[in-house]
């Protein structure tokens, strides 16, 4: 009976030592550095004053492509990504919506934190980023007058990215990307609007910010796939005012290196 007691307890040492040992993370082990294509499918709604006062919404899909590398202290990105639909509509008046995004940045790991008896990881840096919109509403003019807006954020901002690990396949990941300082740029028909079309704008008068929480699923070492919900909004109010938002379900692959 002694040795079967010995046995067992050896055989669950063993056993404890084979589990994911979650204390042996770094934050160099956990972020899914590579390359990553995403697709986003979901409601879009904007605002913008120049066209109208009325609201315009309808489905917009997103299609985006990032970058992300591992130092020995930061993590450095790039992403683009680019929105288009020809279904946005008020009734029965219809709109063409173009929206593009360039961004890279910096994250600096913070110290480890737990939550739940479990490592939480945290990111956090500067990041600048470029902001595209055009609205093109399908409405009749008279002469040479066109009714079209274009609007532009070359933003100074910051991002943080939290990262759960679940298990060493399973992780939890959240983001929140804000733009608190920006030049904007609003260019509309010039014989009606006398406004610079190039202002400073601050968080209280131009805003440009994204968050996301998903799961990331590692199918492979370098391989991984993720589901996430994406809320977007943007406001510039510099000039008449342009509001945008969208909820967003959007998944992704990433191949690592």
């Amino acid at each position: 009976m002694k040795q079967q007691e010995i046995f067992l307890c050896l055989a669950l040492l063993l056993f404890a030592n084979t589990l994911p040992a979650q204390d042996t993370l770094k934050n160099s082990d956990v972020y899914p550095s590579g390359i990553s294509l995403k697709y986003g499918f979901g409601k879009y709604s904007v605002k913008d004053q120049y066209i109208s006062d009325e609201k315009y919404s309808g489905n917009m899909p997103e299609y985006s492509i990032a970058w992300a590398r591992k130092h020995n202290k930061y993590v450095y990105r790039l992403e683009a990504a680019v929105r288009l639909s020809e279904e946005i509509t008020n009734y029965n008046v219809s709109t063409n919506i173009t929206q593009v995004k360039f961004g890279h940045g910096f994250l600096y790991p913070l110290k480890k934190l737990s939550l739940f008896n479990r490592d939480l990881f945290i990111w956090l840096g500067p990041s600048t980023q470029f902001f595209f919109y055009v609205n093109e509403p399908r409405i009749s003019v008279d002469g040479f007058d066109y009714a079209q807006s274009f609007a532009g954020l070359f933003s100074i901002g910051f991002n943080i990215e939290a990262i759960y690990p679940l298990s060493r396949t399973f992780f939890v990941e959240t983001s929140l990307d804000l733009t608190p300082l920006s030049v904007g740029i609003h260019i509309v028909d010039s014989e009606e609007d006398d406004q610079s079309p190039v202002k400073p704008v601050t968080l209280l008068s131009g805003l440009n910010s994204s968050f996301d929480f998903g799961f990331r699923y590692f199918l492979l070492k370098k391989l991984s796939f993720r589901l996430e919900y994406k809320f977007e909004f943007t406001r510039i109010s510099a000039w008449d005012p342009l509001l945008s938002a969208s909820d967003n379900m959007v998944i992704g692959m990433t191949y690592g290196f």
